[in-house]
């Protein structure tokens, strides 16, 4: 089947130069993820990325020609910063990418996947779905209504139009829910761990690590307060960006044992996290937020064979709770604590837990697992048109 993506994520090479040259850094959670999901169909179905790059204020995008990543073509869209061009000619341009590709398919058992929370990638896909009657997946990461800056109503009319699509692709029961489309086709998967090779050890010390989106929301603020006031031996790394970054840069400048090293490209992060002590997760516990979200940093951690410290996340719980160190609470005693009872386990039992971790999360959540589900699932919808 030949499958087209309509998403935010570009290819790794075009990522990194964005990162270098651009003052305002774009979030790599979104990239990642999907990233990881291309790849992951790409072994078992023809796959091209219709690349809109993520924008924001202050943000400088290199110019870019299409180009392939791991076998995978990516064609990027024009991007202005013009009201004018994202009210009436954002669209039309996705539109005329896509159609591109599908025409050299002679539009036969094509099938789009688009990430539903990009407005205009959505109304795209949607045109397309209307006038060619391609089958359209959605793919759902998050509540809108939970994200950053979110505005009711354009919230809401993504919902809607969601509604609108043939089938799901949805990382949780409760985010079908939250979307109203439970009673349509669907795949649940929780996330993608992608085969990551060993890397060297940076010149750290001993540390435990932290890498993921810098919020107090997230419990960072709480795990960096822990270490800032409490006399450890060893270094706490922390790796991100986000409205914290300036309270822990800045302490950072007063506590040797707090390191911050900003956001890194992912395979420097997968070096920091692989040699860790041990990786944490301190967010704290939601029951509304944690039945539509599996924290995929999570994922990352079981899956870079060191131990994990982490919160009680329900679904996680349920499946690594012989696997990980668990935070009885979210407070800061209550990470200093998890800690404590972590330094006084044996060596031997600390890597016999972290190596039952990464082998269960691979059988799961690998991308060989996971893309021959979700491509089954593509296939369902499979239809020739001439």
């Amino acid at each position: 089947m030949n499958v087209v993506f309509l998403t935010s994520s570009t290819s790794e090479r075009v990522f990194q130069e964005i990162c270098r040259e651009s003052p305002v850094l774009p979030n790599p959670s979104n990239q990642n993820f999907y990233h990881k999901v291309i790849k992951a169909v790409s072994f078992y179905e023809n796959v091209e990325v219709v690349s809109h790059r993520p924008f924001a204020k202050g943000m400088v995008l290199p110019p870019v020609e299409d180009g392939d990543d791991d076998r995978v073509p990516y064609h990027y869209t024009k991007i202005k910063n013009n009201i004018l061009y994202k009210v009436f000619d954002e669209k039309r341009e996705i539109v005329h990418k896509t159609m591109k590709i599908l025409d050299s398919y002679l539009h036969k058992d094509c099938i789009i996947v688009v990430d539903v929370l990009r407005r205009n990638l959505l109304n795209a896909a949607l045109k397309i779905k209307r006038k060619q009657g391609i089958p359209v997946i959605g793919v759902i990461t998050d509540n809108p209504l939970n994200l950053s800056n979110a505005k009711t109503r354009l919230a809401e009319s993504t919902i809607k139009k969601t509604a609108k699509l043939d089938g799901i692709l949805a990382l949780t029961d409760g985010l079908l829910n939250v979307y109203a489309v439970s009673d349509k086709p669907h795949y649940i998967f929780e996330g993608i761990v992608e085969d990551i090779p060993p890397f060297k050890k940076e010149p750290l010390g001993d540390y435990f690590a932290f890498a993921g989106s810098l919020y107090e929301r997230y419990g960072v603020k709480t795990l960096i307060d822990a270490f800032k006031d409490h006399e450890y031996k060893e270094n706490l790394v922390v790796l991100g960006n986000g409205p914290l970054k300036n309270y822990i840069s800045d302490l950072s400048q007063h506590n040797h044992r707090i390191l911050y090293l900003s956001q890194l490209s992912k395979s420097k992060t997968y070096a920091i996290e692989q040699h860790a002590i041990a990786n944490i997760n301190p967010r704290p516990l939601n029951p509304i937020i944690d039945a539509e979200s599996i924290p995929s940093k999570m994922l990352e951690y079981l899956a870079s064979g060191v131990p994990t410290i982490s919160t009680k996340h329900p679904r996680l719980y349920d499946l690594f709770k012989n696997d990980v160190y668990w935070i009885e609470d979210c407070s800061i005693e209550g990470i200093r604590k998890a800690i404590s009872d972590f330094m006084n386990v044996s060596s031997s039992e600390k890597n016999k837990k972290a190596l039952s971790a990464k082998t269960k999360v691979y059988s799961m959540y690998g991308s060989l697992v996971q893309g021959e589900g979700i491509s089954h699932f593509l296939n369902s919808f499979k239809t020739s048109k001439s």
